[in-house]
């Protein structure tokens, strides 16, 4: 039986990270609605007495109503498929999913019953940015704090763990391709996250810890790409050539995606990969009072998985 008797909402609850999330909170005792686009989908992974699935979508604000209603705690960790490349015909663009959904939750939800909306923004969040990822978020962050609803929100750096698209396809990479092709020249440093210390973190939000905070959250090890690389054959066991591509070319080569039927790659992206992503755990290890989980410890893994 549940021992809480509040019901969370879980929005992106069957993607990698929202996934992480539910499971923490049915370990917790939490009754859990996942809103999805995929209900079947959802179902297959998360099948449970404890487990409720709707299907809606965050860009459709109407389609929310039923599934937040009686809801004691929102979490938004939605995010659209094929990140971090938009696809503007297909509504799949940061301003329309990260923001305009965040305020869609908002303004969907009802008041008088929800006591907390967690918000699972990203490293380098900032309203006034020029790139669309971080300007949507720190707009969606904006939109929580102004909600009138208790809130924390997370700025996580680059998450890993089982069932993730980033680091898993690098495993893929040195797994089929003889060389490892680093974008940039490999200096870019980033804070591995194990996506259960986030999940954590969430559920210690809910029961008090960080209200009406906003806490950046990365692993306790910062590591340039190379060395993220290094790292990963150590871990699976292959030694790969390294490779840089210029970020010029990278750019060209985004430019050029934009103009296929189809896009895989664009001029954002580049950018995205070749950015610094690091954190200050200060105020999060205060606030929460955990220890996170070093990348060589939280990667293992993919010592058999890859």
């Amino acid at each position: 039986m549940p021992s809480h008797e509040m019901i969370v909402a879980v929005a992106g609850g069957s993607g990698f990270i929202g996934g992480a999330i539910v499971r923490r909170l049915l370990g917790a005792g939490y009754l859990v609605r996942i809103i999805t686009r995929n209900p079947a989908q959802a179902w297959q992974r998360f099948g449970s007495s404890h487990v409720d699935f709707f299907r809606a979508d965050l860009t459709e604000p109407r389609s929310l109503r039923v599934p937040l209603a009686g809801v004691g705690a929102i979490i938004n960790a939605a995010q659209f498929d094929g990140y971090p490349v938009e696809n503007p015909r297909r509504g799949l663009t940061f301003e329309q999913v990260d923001f305009a959904g965040t305020r869609a939750l908002i303004d969907m939800a009802d008041q008088r019953t929800v006591s907390h909306f967690v918000y699972i923004s990203g490293a380098a969040a900032d309203a006034n940015s020029t790139h669309p990822a971080f300007r949507a978020k720190g707009r969606a962050e904006n939109a929580v704090r102004n909600s009138g609803i208790p809130f924390t929100i997370f700025r996580p750096a680059l998450v890993y763990g089982p069932g993730d698209k980033v680091i898993s396809m690098f495993a893929r990479m040195l797994r089929f391709s003889p060389l490892f092709v680093i974008p940039g020249n490999g200096r870019q440093r980033m804070q591995p996250l194990l996506v259960d210390d986030l999940a954590e973190c969430v559920v210690m939000a809910l029961e008090g810890s960080g209200r009406n905070g906003l806490f950046e959250i990365g692993g306790p090890e910062t590591l340039t790409f190379d060395e993220l690389v290094k790292l990963l054959m150590e871990v699976t066991g292959r030694q790969r050539l390294l490779v840089h591509a210029p970020g010029g070319l990278l750019k060209a080569a985004g430019a050029a995606a934009e103009m296929m039927p189809t896009r895989f790659f664009s001029r954002d992206a580049a950018a995205f990969l070749m950015t610094d992503y690091l954190c200050d755990n200060r105020p999060l290890l205060e606030a929460f009072k955990l220890t996170l989980t070093p990348p060589r410890v939280g990667m293992k893994y993919l010592a058999t998985n890859s």
